[in-house]
């Protein structure tokens, strides 16, 4: 064999390489594609916006029926009085959202359909919850315009004279609303820490 014989590559055949359509079947043409319909995306739109409608709703009841009722009855009778009804509804506006937030980001329907049917059932109280917070805080708002502050603004429980026998109503409803958030954020952030230790502490699967 001689030394100046070059060595024969072999060719790949052109057949071989070659990816023919199958009949009947979407073939994706890259760049030009549809995009996918996220669903879970869509679900949880749906659920914002449902949740937004139920507190505007909310809102406009306790404006015509309930303004009066929670302050002026409900807060008198509350461990604590109108204070501690601000500290309570403060503590949980951060429960409420966590609860809501992790709920609702678990939803996965088109992958997951009866599993995204509990964690929106676990959502309820969430929505239950913060119903009941929008009707606490909206009606501690003292009307900005002066033609919204009728006689029952000034009225035992409503807005105008919760300000006045009650000057730190709001602080103390943001106070504790930020001191209870800084909580939950600090607990999760410890619970990812320890559950990163725990999972770089455990052993090794013995390997085949």
């Amino acid at each position: 064999m001689s030394g100046s014989a070059r060595p024969k590559w072999r060719r790949a055949a052109g057949a071989a390489l070659r990816y023919e359509p199958v009949q009947g079947r979407v073939v994706s043409r890259g760049p030009g594609r549809e995009p996918k319909v996220k669903w879970d995306a869509v679900l949880r739109w749906v659920i914002a916006i449902a949740l937004t409608l139920e507190i505007a709703g909310l809102s406009l009841v306790t404006h015509f029926w309930v303004r009066n009722h929670v302050w002026g009855g409900l807060a008198p009778a509350w461990p604590g009085g109108p204070y501690g009804l601000a500290a309570t509804a403060g503590l949980l506006v951060p429960l409420t959202i966590a609860a809501l937030f992790v709920t609702l980001t678990r939803v996965k329907w088109p992958q997951d359909k009866v599993g995204s049917l509990k964690w929106i059932a676990a959502s309820l109280p969430g929505h239950v919850m913060a119903a009941l917070l929008t009707v606490v805080l909206f009606t501690a708002m003292r009307p900005r315009r002066l033609r919204g502050r009728g006689p029952d603004c000034y009225s035992e429980g409503g807005a105008c004279w919760l300000r006045e026998e009650y000057p730190y109503i709001w602080a103390i409803i943001w106070g504790t609303a930020l001191l209870a958030g800084a909580a939950v954020l600090g607990g999760r952030f410890v619970y990812r820490r320890r559950r990163a230790a725990i999972g770089g502490n455990s052993p090794a699967q013995p390997t085949t």
